[in-house]
């Protein structure tokens, strides 16, 4: 091989290490960006059982706390990107979550103020 082919071999090599080195690190910061909202995702999720949790054992007041908690934290877009896999996890049980609050407060007072959690939160929530 000649000395233009040696050159044009270790030019080339070099610009696959230096390409390979940018592939290594952007997966390496998709995989900690990943790692961190998936962290985020287990908080969140955990908060919102607890929430539910405390709820239904709780009187109007408290679970009604409690609902405010579940729809007010962190919501949809602020820790997970929106419509990712996480945040529809994540939204899939504040939902289920709010769902069970507000099957427990129609169960406790007696009244049907809809599925809107914001007019249950005014009308028994602490102010």
């Amino acid at each position: 091989m000649s000395t233009i082919g040696h050159r044009r071999l270790a030019i080339g090599l070099a610009v696959a290490v230096v390409l390979l080195l940018g592939l290594s690190a952007k997966l390496f910061l998709d995989f900690s960006m990943l790692s961190i909202r998936a962290e985020f995702a287990r908080d969140q999720v955990e908060l919102f059982s607890q929430m539910r949790d405390e709820a239904l054992e709780s009187g109007p007041e408290g679970a009604a706390d409690c609902l405010r908690g579940v729809i007010r934290y962190y919501p949809s877009g602020t820790k997970q990107i929106t419509g990712s896999r996480l945040d529809r996890i994540v939204e899939h049980v504040r939902a289920e979550a709010a769902r069970a609050i507000l099957a427990h407060l129609r169960a406790k007072t007696g009244d049907d103020l809809g599925k809107d959690p914001e007019r249950w939160i005014e009308r028994y929530a602490k102010k």
